[in-house]
C-alpha cells in the first residue's frame, strides 16, 4: 500500500504489527508492510501525540512468490528522559515481564484476514489484557483470575467438549456463544457452523439446516449446508444446489473449506474432473497440515478410482508420504498404502517397501497395524518374495488382536502358499 515510512495508508495492505507493553510503559505499536515501510506509535501518549514517537527500529523485508518475511531489530533504553525515541524499559524478567502481541493482517480483493500470536477474542488487536508474556527465565505459569471469561475462552471449552465426544454439551455451548453479547459477525458464524456440526453428529439434520440459515456470512452458510448434505450422502443435491457457484470468488479464507466440501460430493458422484478441480482449488487455499493430508488423500483416490490416472494419484500419495506432521493418523497411513500399491503396480517394489518402512506397524494400535502389515505382505508377494510374504500373512492370521477382516484376507494367501 505504501513504500514511505509514517504513511498511514500502510493499513490498506498487508502488514504485521508488534505491540510492546514494557515494565515502564504501556504500550508501543510498530507496524511494518512487505515494502519495509514502518509506522510507529506511542499508544501511551495522548492521542494527538501518538505518531510523534520514533522507534528507530532497523527493518529488512523480503517478498517471495508465495510469502514475505520481515526481520526487525528494536533498540531499547532504560533512560526515560527522551520519551519520543526508542522503547523505554528494562530487561524483562519473570518478576517484571513485558507483555506483547504479534499481529497480522492480510488484505485481498476477496476478503480480509486478521490473526494474532495471542488471540484477543475481540474484533481488535488492541486488548492489552490479552497480550502474551515476554520474559527471561524458565517456563512459568503466571497467576490468572479463573472467573474471567470471554468468547475465546468459552469457544476453546466448546472445542474440548467436541474432542471428548460430549456432543450434546458442545452443541449447547456453541449455541450460547452464537448468542453471546458483543460477539463479532465472524464469531457468530463460527459458533453456528460448529453447532450445526454437532447437530449432524447427533443426526438432527433439520436442526443443522436451520442453524445454517442463521449464519450471517454467506460463504460459511453455504459450506455448512454442503456439509449437512454430505453427512446425508446427498451427493447429487450438492451438485444441483452449489455446482454453479464460483467458489474462487468467495472470501479467500473460506475458499478451501467450500471447495473441499463440494469436491467430496463430486468425487462420491463419480464426477472426477469436477472433483479434481475443486480439490486443486482447495489445496491452493488450505494451510492447515492435517486438512491438507485429507485433501491429498481425496485427490489421490479420485485420480486413481474416478480418473484412472495412476501418475496423478501417486503424486498425491507421495506428498502425503513426504509429510513431517500428522504422521500418526489415518490419512497418512492411507497415503503410504496408496503410494506403495501404485509403486508395486509399476514394479518398483523396493521403493514401495521403503515407503511402507516409514511406519513400524508394531507400534500402531487399532486396525491400521494389520492393514499396514497386509500392504507389506502384498508387495512382497508381488515382488516374488513369497517366503517373507507368507511369514507376515501368518502373523496376521494368528494375531488375535488383529481386525477380523485382515485375518480373513490373509488366509487365502496362506492357503495358496501351502498349495504351492
Amino acid at each position: 500500500a505504501t513504500t514511505e515510512n509514517e504513511d498511514q495508508s500502510l493499513w490498506y495492505g498487508d502488514a504485521i504489527e508488534i505491540l510492546l507493553d514494557t515494565d515502564s510503559h504501556r504500550y508501543y505499536q510498530i507496524a511494518v508492510n512487505p515494502a519495509g515501510a514502518v509506522v510507529d506509535l506511542d499508544r501511551g501518549a495522548d492521542r494527538s501525540a501518538w505518531f510523534r514517537w520514533e522507534s528507530q527500529a532497523e527493518i529488512a523485508t523480503h517478498v517471495a512468490d508465495d510469502h514475505w518475511t520481515v526481520e526487525i531489530r528494536i533498540p531499547v533504553t532504560d533512560d526515560e528522559n527522551d520519551p519520543l525515541n526508542q522503547v523505554v524499559g528494562r530487561k524483562p524478567s519473570q518478576s517484571l515481564p513485558w507483555h506483547f502481541n504479534l499481529c497480522r493482517q492480510r488484505i485481498r480483493d476477496n476478503g480480509t484476514e486478521y490473526s494474532a500470536f495471542s488471540p484477543t477474542g475481540t474484533g481488535s488487536f488492541h486488548e492489552p489484557m490479552k497480550f502474551a508474556h515476554l520474559y527471561d527465565g524458565r517456563s512459568h505459569a503466571f497467576d490468572v483470575d479463573p472467573t474471567v471469561t470471554d468468547w475465546l475462552i468459552e469457544s476453546r471449552a466448546a472445542e474440548e467438549l467436541q474432542r471428548n465426544r460430549k456432543t450434546e454439551e458442545a452443541f449447547t455451548a456453541w449455541l450460547a456463544l452464537a448468542e453471546r453479547e458483543g460477539a463479532t459477525e465472524f464469531q457468530v458464524a463460527t459458533a453456528l457452523s460448529e453447532a450445526a456440526d454437532c447437530a449432524r453428529r447427533l443426526e438432527d439434520f433439520a436442526q443443522a439446516d436451520a442453524l445454517a440459515e442463521r449464519i450471517p456470512i454467506e460463504a460459511i452458510r453455504q459450506t455448512t449446508r454442503m456439509e449437512t448434505l454430505l453427512a446425508q450422502r446427498e451427493w447429487d443435491a450438492v451438485g444441483e444446489q452449489f455446482g454453479d457457484i464460483d467458489i474462487a470468488e468467495w472470501p479467500f479464507w473460506q475458499i478451501g473449506a467450500g471447495a473441499f466440501a463440494r469436491g467430496r460430493a463430486f468425487q462420491a458422484a463419480r464426477q472426477g474432473e469436477k472433483a479434481d478441480a475443486d480439490f486443486q482449488l482447495a489445496l491452493d487455499y488450505t494451510s492447515d497440515p492435517g486438512i491438507r493430508l485429507s485433501l491429498l488423500k481425496s485427490m489421490g483416490w479420485n485420480a486413481e478410482q474416478n480418473l484412472g490416472n495412476d501418475e496423478a494419484a501417486l503424486a498425491a500419495y507421495r506428498k502425503i508420504a513426504d509429510s513431517t506432521t500428522h504422521t500418526g493418523g489415518a490419512d497418512y497411513f492411507y497415503g503410504l498404502q496408496g503410494a506403495a500399491g501404485l509403486l508395486a503396480k509399476k514394479g518398483a517394489y523396493d521403493e514401495a517397501l521403503a515407503i511402507l518402512d516409514q511406519v513400524d506397524p508394531e507400534k500402531i494400535g487399532g486396525s491400521w497395524r494389520g492393514s499396514l502389515k497386509l500392504s507389506r505382505a502384498e508387495v512382497l508377494q508381488a515382488a516374488g518374495r513369497a517366503e517373507e510374504a507368507r511369514s507376515i500373512f501368518q502373523q496376521i492370521a494368528e494375531d488375535e488382536q488383529a481386525h477380523a477382516a485382515h485375518r480373513e484376507k490373509a488366509r487365502p494367501y496362506l492357503e495358496k502358499a501351502q498349495g504351492n
